[in-house]
């Protein structure tokens, strides 16, 4: 480089011999000052040109992290990943399966036994989602999961739930309906929970959320079941169409996939507490695939509703 080539070998200036002794001792020190100012410049090019050559060498890589900083980067990840593990071992066992059936009245059979067989004798009708609202056996879904039941004027309709207890077994009862509210895309099954203790979800609030915080969704896509899927709430304060033709308001947008099957299960959050029940998604034009673009009812709507439902079997607007 051209600062290197400013490198050159400095050598003493010859000195007079007529000089004095005392004037010969004050050169010196002029010379040695001279020397020590042109060691100065020369050590300063010599690093001037060292950084350079450091900053402009084109095959010097970044320092590797030391061992400490990667195995805490890796401590970091594991603790994330054994954080969303126990969120969905905590919770998923209050997520419940629904199944929509259709039975052969025709048959001589009780309905147990058509429901537990669910052979030519039923008809799979669509599947859902939910979750125990209390340990008295009331189940919080989508109307629009339910609405076959709800409207049945045949007496065929029947409604499979799928639960699993505080042991961790699982089992099946007829859902019966207790009430439901269109208006907000909501119904409440109640179960037969004799001999069995279920466990319910830890509610929520929806009022205190940001956009981007972490949050994940539970149900049972396509049949799946004990599905997780993972995102962030995208948006807040949306608004949706329900059943009844009108609109929801405040709905929460998530990029957590919610496919056919997910409706009415929870959309929690970081500490596992239900911040809203997944009730919609916008799909790609005849694919029928999540655009990513998802919606669920806040928490705080839920709760407003689903007492008032349990205890009036209708809408609070409804009695009035």
């Amino acid at each position: 480089m051209v600062v290197l080539g400013s490198l050159y070998q400095l050598g003493p200036s010859p000195i007079p011999p007529t000089i004095s002794s005392s004037s010969n001792s004050n050169l010196s020190r002029t010379q040695k000052s001279i020397l020590t100012r042109r060691r100065t410049v020369l050590l300063g090019q010599t690093l001037l040109a060292t950084s350079l050559l450091h900053f402009f060498d084109p095959i010097h890589s970044p320092p590797s992290l030391s061992p400490a900083i990667a195995l805490q980067q890796q401590d970091e990840l594991q603790l994330e990943e054994d954080r969303i593990v126990q969120i969905f071992q905590e919770t998923s066992p209050s997520v419940v399966f629904i199944k929509d059936l259709e039975i052969d009245k025709s048959l001589n059979t009780s309905e147990e036994e058509v429901l537990l067989r669910e052979d030519n004798s039923t008809k799979i009708e669509g599947t859902g989602s939910g979750f125990i609202w209390d340990k008295f056996g009331h189940i919080v879904t989508n109307y629009h999961v339910v609405s076959k039941l709800i409207t049945d004027t045949s007496g065929l309709q029947r409604c499979k739930v799928y639960l699993v207890d505080e042991k961790g077994t699982g089992f099946y009862r007829e859902g019966k309906i207790v009430g439901y509210d269109p208006a907000y895309d909501l119904a409440v099954l109640k179960v037969d929970i004799e001999g069995y203790k279920l466990k319910p979800v830890v509610v929520g609030t929806s009022g205190d959320l940001h956009v981007g915080q972490s949050c994940f969704a539970i149900g049972n896509p396509y049949g799946y079941e004990n599905t997780l899927t993972t995102g962030v709430v995208s948006g807040l304060g949306r608004e949706i169409p329900s059943p009844n033709g009108s609109a929801i308001r405040g709905a929460i947008q998530t990029d957590a996939a919610i496919n056919a099957g997910n409706s009415g299960g929870p959309l929690i959050d970081s500490y596992g507490h239900v911040i809203g029940v997944n009730t919609a998604t916008f799909t790609r034009k005849g694919t029928g695939v999540s655009s990513g673009v998802n919606f669920a009812i806040p928490i705080d709507t839920v709760v407003r509703t689903v007492p008032y439902l349990i205890v009036y079997g209708t809408p609070y607007s409804n009695r009035f």
